[in-house]
This record gives C-alpha cells, sequence and structure tokens, in this order.
C-alpha cells in the first residue's frame, strides 16, 4: 500500500499573527508535529502544500519532508482550492493534514483508512454535524477529479471550500470521530490564535459512531457544468443531508443555492 502524506502550510496566519507552522508546540514546530503524525500513521513521503519557495526551504529544513507542492495560481485562494495540486502525486492513497493541528494522532488515518472501502474520500465527523474537511485520506483515483471540481466551482462561485469535494464526489465515508481512537479532545484543535494554542480547544466536540457513506450518484460531476441542473439538485442536496444531520453539509449546499440560483433568479 503506497501511502503519501501532505501537510497544508499556505495560511497567512494573520490571526495567530505569524506563521503557525513554525509555532513551538511542546518543544517542536508544528510542522514537525503533523509531518511525524503522517509518517506514522504509514505515509512513505511526507510533502507540504505551501505557496512559495521560501516557506518550503523552512517547512524541510523544520520537517524533514520529501518536498514540496505548491499552490496553483488561481482567482480563488485558500486551503480548498488549494487540494486540487494534489492531482499530480503518484500513491495509492493520499493523507492530507493541517499544519497547524499539532495534536492529530496517527490512528486517525489508519482508523480513517479502514472505513474507506471503494469509497474516494473519507474525512471525520463530530457530533455536532460538521466535518474535519481538512483531515482527509483520499484514493488516488479522485485526485483528478478534485482538480476538476475545483475549477468547476470557482467558477461558478469564486472560492472553493473543502467540503465540495465531499458533496461532489461518487462516493464519500463520513466517519464518527469516538470510532476514530481519538485520544482526547484537542486531537482536532488547530492553533489559529495564541489563545488557541493555550488551550488546545478544539472547534467542534468529539463524538459520534456512526458511519455514513453518501453516494450523490455518477452524475454529480455533469451537475455542476449545468447551472440549470444544479439549481434543481442542490434543494434536494440540502434536505438529504438535513435529514442526516450534516449540518455543515447542508448549510453549504443551501448557501450555493442562494448564491448560484436564487439571487441571480432575482437579478
Amino acid at each position: 500500500m503506497d501511502i503519501v502524506g501532505v501537510v497544508l502550510g499556505g495560511g497567512e496566519g494573520r490571526r495567530f499573527g505569524g506563521d503557525k507552522l513554525v509555532a513551538l508546540v511542546d518543544g517542536y514546530p508544528s510542522v514537525t508535529r503533523v509531518a511525524s503524525t503522517l509518517r506514522r500513521a504509514g505515509a512513505r513521503l511526507v510533502y507540504v502544500l505551501t505557496r512559495d519557495e521560501a516557506r518550503c526551504k523552512l517547512y524541510t529544513a523544520l520537517a524533514g519532508l520529501d518536498g514540496c507542492l505548491y499552490d496553483k495560481p488561481s482567482r480563488c485562494q485558500g486551503p480548498g482550492y488549494a487540494l486540487a495540486s494534489l492531482a499530480g502525486l503518484d500513491a495509492s492513497y493520499v493523507f492530507v493534514a493541517p499544519g497547524d493541528a499539532p495534536w492529530l494522532p496517527p490512528n486517525i488515518y489508519k482508523n480513517l483508512m479502514s472505513y474507506l472501502s471503494g469509497c474516494d474520500i473519507a474525512v471525520p465527523l463530530h457530533g455536532n454535524g460538521f466535518l474535519e474537511t481538512l483531515v482527509l485520506v483520499v484514493r488516488s483515483s479522485f485526485l483528478p477529479v478534485m482538480q476538476h471540481v475545483a475549477e468547476a466551482m470557482c467558477a461558478l462561485r469564486g472560492d472553493v471550500r473543502p467540503s465540495d469535494y465531499v458533496r461532489f464526489s461518487r462516493c464519500s465515508v463520513l466517519v464518527g470521530s469516538s470510532l476514530l481512537g481519538v485520544l482526547s479532545p484537542s486531537s482536532f484543535a488547530h492553533i489559529n490564535t495564541r489563545e488557541a494554542l493555550r488551550t488546545r480547544a478544539a472547534r467542534n466536540p468529539l463524538g459520534g459512531k456512526d458511519v455514513l457513506e453518501i453516494r450523490p450518484g455518477s452524475q454529480v460531476l455533469e451537475v455542476i457544468e449545468d447551472r440549470k441542473r444544479l439549481c434543481r439538485y442542490l434543494p434536494k442536496e440540502a434536505r438529504v443531508y438535513a435529514e442526516k444531520g450534516l449540518v455543515h453539509l447542508a448549510r453549504h449546499s443551501r448557501r450555493d443555492y442562494e448564491y448560484i440560483c436564487a439571487t441571480r433568479d432575482k437579478g
């Protein structure tokens, strides 16, 4: 089984007041801790996905990384669009981790992998219906599709959310976070601010033992190419997610309908 790990390192750290990935956490830079997590989870190689060569050299020196990937230039920015840069990776599976989540234990990825089965992507699901969309296991065959989804949503909406890859995959698995062998509530904590570094408080509560397969259907990629079909699809999508208690995805479906369909129709 060939696995490559990718540390996301493209954020500006404005709220943190500096580069979060070099912040010391229990004596080690955050990027070093995250890279170690991916290696211990089974990644043969670990790369950082970042924006420029200077950051690449810094993170590689700190964490002993195997190389760098770079965000593709686009009017769309942020981690959602950056994930499209994974398309060229040569691996059977890709483990993705945010560089500002230094307390992620490796068993999260091992357990996500065990639930992936024949699906394209697996992500943790918290007890409040929100997903940890930047902690994911991706099958290599889905990487080119991610690029297609990113380009389509960038054109339609002007931005790309990490949740778009869950919504527009052939099959996604959402795994309750209490099934992932998580050791503490801080496992999913991000150091977005100096206060978060001190408190280690996660945004979403742990919980949930559900494993849900989301199967939008083989035609879902064709839907995002046709605005009329998409506008018929989005309300149905929102209802399905709401019925399953997937607050995160239902909210994004409704927002897309308001922006892409309802607002333009009124205009």
